[in-house]
């Protein structure tokens, strides 16, 4: 199976692969990334297997994480995609972006995509979780038309829980 390749206007998304390895890392080590994600920071080993978990997705169920770089210059922007939300809520979007690519929409732009992508494999609905405490993802995902489901207290972070709203395209 070929994973999808996606291009918007600015970017390009592309399934998270080997040749992507050293960026994830440089994502997953960064305090104000990797460290905003579920698993916080990871080491490189630590990285490598969340980087064949992703791969893993790709195989088994046609969709997983892509990772995001800018057509003009093929820069590494960050990652989005799919996965299999290990809290128990579903198909989730994931997404994280460097610090110096932020504020120019790149995590909107590329998320329209990936949705597009999820309702074209009728995948729903797409859940998004975040911690409670992460304004700025809960206003991108209420831009994107996800609806806040649920807060759930896991003992280690309070997390906000998102679904796709129906009947609201991305």
């Amino acid at each position: 199976m070929t994973p999808a390749r996606i291009e918007t206007d600015r970017l390009v998304l592309t399934a998270i692969g080997e040749a992507d390895f050293a960026d994830l890392c440089r994502l997953t080590a960064h305090p104000d990334v990797g460290g905003k994600l579920k698993h916080g920071v990871l080491t490189g080993a630590e990285t490598r297997a969340q980087l064949d978990g992703y791969r893993a997705t790709w195989e088994r169920a046609g969709y997983g994480v892509f990772a995001i770089r800018r057509r003009q210059d093929d820069a590494f922007v960050g990652i989005i995609g799919l996965w299999d939300h290990d809290e128990g809520v579903g198909v989730a979007l994931r997404y994280a972006v460097m610090l110096d690519h932020r504020g120019h929409r790149y995590t909107k732009e590329a998320a329209k995509s990936v949705l597009q992508f999820a309702a074209k494999k009728d995948i729903h609905p797409v859940m998004a979780v975040t911690r409670e405490n992460n304004l700025v993802s809960q206003r991108i995902l209420v831009d994107l038309g996800f609806a806040l489901r649920e807060i759930r207290d896991t003992g280690h972070a309070r997390l906000a829980v998102y679904e796709q709203a129906t009947g609201r395209p991305a």
